[in-house]
């Protein structure tokens, strides 16, 4: 299947465009006006008053914290078992321990607490610690937790919620709330705490911004670029040693490091079992306890990858081919915390809405991911009756069901999904730039394209569109001829996983490839060359 073009910009780019002409054509694609265009490309280093929180919660924030620690009070910390949750609640901890404060920081077990905080599960951490915690501060939770915060304000505990998640339309009673749906929690967590040491771990804040995907412009893109400064300087014991397990290149770590090796080894043991040694990783104190649960880490990756493997393959065998829009998979052997995984894997391959579920003996969990032409949460809350528990948003949900009800469940929900999708051509989309001659594929430009770096969100790696361009070399390489390389004339170009396209074009063929630029360094030699997204005959 050819995925739409969404060609952002008409003009075609040639060897006459000077580096200004690209700079404003990529920033107007990302619709960054004239004014802000030195603070993408030199981002200032971000200070409170650049998020839009409420500045008097955030004041009443940080004089009951400093109370508590006048007064010698516990606080608990109360985070969340993805990257984001468990960088948040690392950076605060950092700080408030170092500033002498009686402080535990705390990260949900998926399968035994669950999403979200649960009074159930603070009560029970206090008797095993035979502690009554006089604050709770929870990071990347707490803004849609009422009715648990009443239950634990009732016993005499205080409470600051500093969250990013969409808030209903009654917020908690507590006694302060840091709260913005703009940036990610580990980047509201580091604003507080910057607000006791202003050197709190802004490497931890850009994995949490980067893992939660969130927009890497303005505010975002300041925290990610002086967060990769940081770390590829002086990184803390966890991550320095994340970064050398996984063979990342210390001086220069990227926001895709970040999102690709360093992320995936943080959440790997939250989706197969108890996330608290990600966080002792983040909270260690030393080289030697950070190197045993780097490892630790690394391992339960391994295992991860192994089982999303298995699981995606009994997920392909048990699709069904037939004309409904929507996957709907429930299987014993798919794990809790690997059916997300599964399900984006699905939607990507096959760009339909899926519902992935780990069935249980009374209850069972479903995870959920979408296509940009339907609202997933919006769907599945026209069943809310049918479901124990849901969460999500637009692209991603998930929820909990009693297994007796998944047929009656499964055979409502496609049947409302074929009619929403009904009239549509589902077609995945990818975004272009514009057009680009081979003429402008040059060292220069592929250095300047450099500079647009941290990619991601709203800021992806620039793709261009070089149309009818003839094929003068090719041939298969890797070790089992994955990849396809070829050549248009003097132009060097490689599309990974490919490979099995070798024999549907022949030298002297005309194409047209959707490509991004790279620059190809061998010793002191470096050549330009195009890194192939899509390739489409003419």
């Amino acid at each position: 299947m050819f995925p739409k073009i969404l060609l952002k910009n008409k003009q075609i780019i040639n060897k006459s465009f000077s580096d200004l002409d690209i700079i404003d054509l990529l920033l107007k694609n990302r619709q960054i006006k004239k004014p802000e265009y030195q603070d993408f490309f030199k981002p200032h280093f971000p200070n409170n008053s650049d998020f839009d929180i409420n500045q008097k919660e955030l004041k009443k924030a940080v004089n009951r914290v400093n109370l508590a620690i006048k007064k010698n009070q516990n606080i608990l910390i109360y985070g969340d078992y993805d990257v984001d949750g468990l960088t948040s609640t690392s950076i605060l901890w950092q700080v408030l321990y170092q500033k002498g404060a009686k402080v535990l920081p705390f990260v949900p077990d998926r399968e035994i607490d669950g999403y979200g905080i649960r009074s159930k599960s603070f009560f029970n951490f206090e008797i095993e610690k035979n502690i009554h915690f006089d604050l709770l501060i929870t990071v990347d939770n707490g803004i849609v937790a009422n009715k648990e915060l009443v239950k634990i304000s009732q016993k005499n505990t205080d409470i600051i919620i500093i969250d990013h998640h969409l808030p209903e339309d009654k917020l908690p009673k507590v006694n302060a709330i840091i709260h913005s749906t703009n940036f990610s929690g580990a980047g509201l967590s580091w604003v507080f705490a910057s607000q006791f040491n202003k050197d709190a771990d802004i490497g931890l804040a850009a994995a949490g911004t980067v893992a939660d995907c969130l927009p890497l412009i303005g505010i975002n893109r300041n925290i990610v670029v002086h967060g990769l400064k940081l770390l590829r300087k002086n990184p803390n014991h966890g991550i320095k040693k994340l970064i050398e397990i996984s063979g990342i290149k210390p001086d220069t770590i990227s926001a895709y490091d970040l999102g690709f090796i360093i992320g995936p080894r943080l959440n790997a043991v939250g989706r197969l079992s108890n996330p608290t040694d990600a966080l002792r990783l983040l909270c260690s104190q030393s080289a030697i306890q950070a190197g045993k649960y780097a490892k630790n880490l690394d391992e339960f990756n391994k295992d991860r990858q192994d089982f999303q493997k298995e699981n995606l393959i009994t997920a392909e065998k048990l699709i069904t081919k037939n004309e409904d829009k929507l996957i709907f998979i429930s299987h014993k052997s798919f794990l809790p915390g690997i059916i997300g995984l599964i399900a984006s894997r699905l939607t990507e391959k096959y760009y339909l809405p899926s519902i992935i579920i780990s069935l249980g003996d009374e209850y069972s969990k479903g995870s959920c991911r979408s296509i940009k032409e339907l609202n997933i949460i919006k769907s599945l809350r026209q069943f809310n009756s049918e479901l124990v528990e849901l969460g999500g948003h637009a692209g991603a949900a998930g929820f909990t069901i009693k297994t007796d009800n998944i047929a009656k469940f499964k055979t409502k929900i496609i049947k409302y999904i074929n009619k929403q999708l009904k009239d549509l051509e589902l077609k995945p989309s990818i975004i272009v730039e514009s057009e680009m001659d081979l003429s402008a594929v040059t060292i220069s430009n592929c250095k300047l394209l450099q500079k647009f770096e941290p990619f991601g969100v709203n800021n992806p790696k620039p793709l261009f569109l070089f149309k009818n361009i003839q094929i003068t070399q090719k041939r298969v390489i890797g070790s089992t001829g994955d990849h396809l390389k070829l050549k248009f004339n003097s132009v060097d170009a490689v599309a990974f996983k490919k490979g099995e396209l070798d024999s549907q074009f022949k030298i002297g063929d005309s194409i047209n490839v959707i490509a991004s630029l790279d620059l190809n360094t061998w010793g002191e030699t470096s050549t330009p060359q195009l890194i192939i997204k899509e390739i489409f005959p003419v």
